[in-house]
Order: structure tokens, then sequence, then C-alpha cells
């Protein structure tokens, strides 16, 4: 999901420390309260009344607080949400709504309208995600996890990067999901949702101590001043692992290609060919691509074709996921002696069927034991929700082939994928299973 050094919330024992330290607050009609404010800090009432604001100050639904080009702001909602305000920024409270608990009626709605933020949200879209968004100028970004930056690069282009879970960024050209430590520029409301290696700059703000855990980050930057890139880039080369699957000449197929693939990547890590078994599988339309720490890469092309080295057919491939990356060396396999991993899903397309349902954001984990060099058994317990319902792959567990790559199948499902990285740190999968919407497939990247 691609790091620079930044703390985030890794456990759930830091977030009930902090949780500890930084209760929810129950305080009058208030939506959140000021963590603490440097600077020209206001608010500005929906009539356009202005008050200055400083710490311990309440803002309530329907203001908007607004930082100076010194300023800063770091408010705390009563549902334990947190947002970072930097300077020259415009922030809104449209419409928040929060009675101490869940019940269905909680809402968090807001504007960035200049400027930049980071946020960590709280209890309101927990659960359910469409009662939480932030409006842009350009683009609207849905929770589908807890961190996440938003910055304007321009009167209408901004910048977004996630630092835990997922946010799904929506525009008139459609949507595209950010998962963790990936990031996503949008230039225009009806421009395309674009994968990028650089992070949204925002120079750090510098809040007290005792809050530091929280939002403090420290951005490595080049020589020349730049950022340094979330990540560092896929390079082309022959050996790779390809997972994939998608239809080809009309049929869902899933395959796995095995080690010493070539595969050729452009300046944004996105995989725009691989050969394999007499063919040439080339990208004509990519729908979206994201990598993570140069290591792993995932994707979907939306169109593709099979070009035969020799004797063959052209094909045509369409809603092609696919999942890559340097196999596991065999000598760190054996290093890992006897353990037990659990990978934590880090990146994903959105699933895909055959009657054209597209559905939404998987989770799970991926649980193997290793010993002697290979992994002798693998439970993929990814949750897959599509065409209104939830499937759970929990049920394919079997052993790896070969040690780099697996295989498994079980009740008419089929996963492929392969351990990717120094001591098997990432794994990769594609899937494919019948649902009630026809044949579901889709890819995931996880890492350890």
């Amino acid at each position: 999901m691609p790091i620079t050094t930044v703390f985030r919330f890794k456990n759930h024992a830091l977030m009930m420390a902090l949780a500890a330290v930084y209760p929810a607050f129950s305080y009058g009609a208030g939506a959140a309260r000021l963590d603490f404010a440097s600077g020209n800090v206001t608010a500005v009432s929906a009539a356009g009344a202005q008050r200055g604001l400083n710490k311990g100050a309440e803002v309530g639904s329907g203001e908007a607080v607004v930082t100076g080009d010194g300023g800063r702001a770091q408010l705390r909602f009563t549902d334990g949400g947190m947002v970072s305000l930097q300077p020259g920024s415009e922030f809104k409270i449209d419409n928040y709504r929060f009675s101490g608990k869940e019940d269905g009626e909680e809402k968090g709605f807001f504007s960035l309208l200049r400027g930049g933020l980071r946020s960590i949200t709280g209890l309101v879209g927990r659960n359910n995600k469409s009662a939480y968004k932030v409006t842009t100028n350009v683009a609207t970004i849905g929770i589908r996890g807890t961190e996440f930056t938003i910055a304007y690069t321009g009167a209408n282009s901004i910048a977004v990067s996630t630092g835990e879970g997922m946010i799904e960024v929506c525009n008139n050209a459609g949507c595209a999901v950010v998962p963790a430590g990936s990031s996503a520029t949008v230039s225009g409301p009806n421009t395309r949702i674009e994968r990028s290696d650089v992070k949204p700059r925002l120079d750090p703000a510098q809040p007290p101590v005792d809050v530091q855990p929280v939002f403090s980050t420290s951005e490595q930057r080049q020589d020349n001043g730049l950022i340094q890139p979330v990540s560092a880039p896929l390079v082309s080369g022959s050996d790779y692992v390809v997972s994939y699957s998608g239809t080809k000449s009309g049929s869902a197929v899933i395959q796995g290609t095995g080690a010493g693939t070539p595969a050729v990547f452009d300046e944004f890590s996105t995989l725009k060919s691989f050969s394999y078994s007499g063919y040439d599988y080339k990208a004509t339309s990519v729908a979206g691509s994201f990598s993570m720490d140069g290591v792993i890469g995932w994707g979907k092309w939306t169109e593709g074709e099979t070009i035969p080295t020799g004797y063959g057919s052209p094909e045509a491939l369409k809603e092609f996921h696919y999942v890559t990356g340097k196999p596991t060396p065999t000598s760190d396999l054996v290093a890992l002696g006897t353990i037990s991993a659990v990978y934590q899903l880090a990146g994903f397309t959105l699933p895909t069927s055959s009657t054209g349902v597209v559905g939404s954001a998987p989770s799970g984990t991926l649980n193997v034991n290793f010993s002697g060099g290979s992994a002798t058994s693998i439970v993929a317990n990814v949750n897959v929700p599509i065409g209104g319902s939830t499937y759970n792959l929990n049920t394919l567990v079997g052993s790896g082939s070969g040690g780099q790559t697996f295989n498994m199948a079980s009740g008419g499902a089929f996963v492929n994928g392969f351990f990717a990285g120094a001591n098997a740190s990432h794994a990769g999968l594609t899937y494919k299973f019948n649902s009630v919407v026809g044949e579901v497939q889709g890819a995931a990247a996880f890492k350890r």
C-alpha cells in the first residue's frame, strides 16, 4: 500500500489507548471541539458571522472553520473522529449528527473548499459508510477505513492519500478506491482519477506533544526538495510472477504464470504487458493500478489482448484483474522455518461479475502456515460483497505448490496466488467463484 515515515494506527491496543486519553466528548449542540489552534483560526456561521477560535472552542453543524496563512487547527468530533487543518484551509461541517451511539441517524457530511486536511474517522461511518463523506470542488471522498489526507493542488485539482483502511474517490468520470499507503490525483470534476506515487504535500503541523502520535509525520524528501515517492517503482524485468483472473475470448479464466515471467511496467508501476505460455498479454485500456513497497502491484485492465509469439490466434481480454510481483526466493522460505503468519488485506480491485455487476471493497486476511520452505496450509479468509450479498472464501484451504506460488479450489471457487518480497513479506492472489449475479472475479494484495 507504498510508505513514507508516518505514525499510524497499527493495532487495536493503540486505538484503545488513544480512545482512553481522548474520549468522545458529549457537549451541547457542538459537533467538535478544538484540541489546538495556532495562528489565525476562525469559525464562519451559515449567515456569514465570524468569531475567533482558540483551544477548547466548540464548532457546530453548519459552521466552517477557516485557517489563515499561518493558522493550524485540530478538531475532535463527538464521535471520536479528528480533522487536522493546514494553513489556508476552509473546512465546512455541512451536516453532522451523533447522539453518542450508532443508532442509524448519525452522519458526517463535510466540505473542504480550499487548503488541506488529515482526518482520522470515528464512529460515524464505521458501519454505515454512506453516512460519511468529504466533498471538494472536483470529487467526493467516501470512507472505507480510518485515516486519509486531502490537499488542493490547484483551484480545481486535488491529491489524496490513504494511511489506514481505504477511501473511495468519485467524480463525474467515475469512482476509484484508494487503499492504504496509496495516493491519487483528480485534475477536474470530469477527469479520470489517476493513481500517483507521491503523497499530497502538506506542511507538517506542529501539534502539542500529547497529541503528536496521532497526526505527526516525518516527510522524507529527496535532494531536490520534493517529497520522496511513496513507493519504489516496479521495474520491467524477466523475474516476475503474475496471477490473473478475467475474461478471455468471452470465457472466465484464472491463472498464475509461475516465477520468471517477463513483465513490462510504465512509470506509475502499471503492468502494461507480460509474456506467458507462448502469448504476449497486453493492456489496451487500464481501469486503475496500484503498487506497494516496490514489491507487489495490482490493478485491472478494462480491455486487452493476447498476441501469439508463435502459432495461435489473438484473444480479447476484458475485466482482467491482476496482481504481480517478484516471488520470494526459495532460500527465504526455507529460512522462515515453521511459523504461522497472518497477512492483512492491503489492496484490491473491486470485484466484477460476468453480468456486468461491480461489487464493493472486499475485506479479510490470508492465514498461512510455513514449514520446510513451503506453505503447508493457506486459508484465504476473504469477504467479497457483490450483488447485495457477501461471499466468503474462507473454505478455500490448500497448500503451496513449489513454495512461491499456490492455487486452491473448493465448491466452485478458485484462488491462484504467490508470495513476494524478502521473507514472504507480501502475498497476492486472484479469485473466481459463482454467485447470483454470475461468475465473480477480482484481485487482492496482502502484507504480513
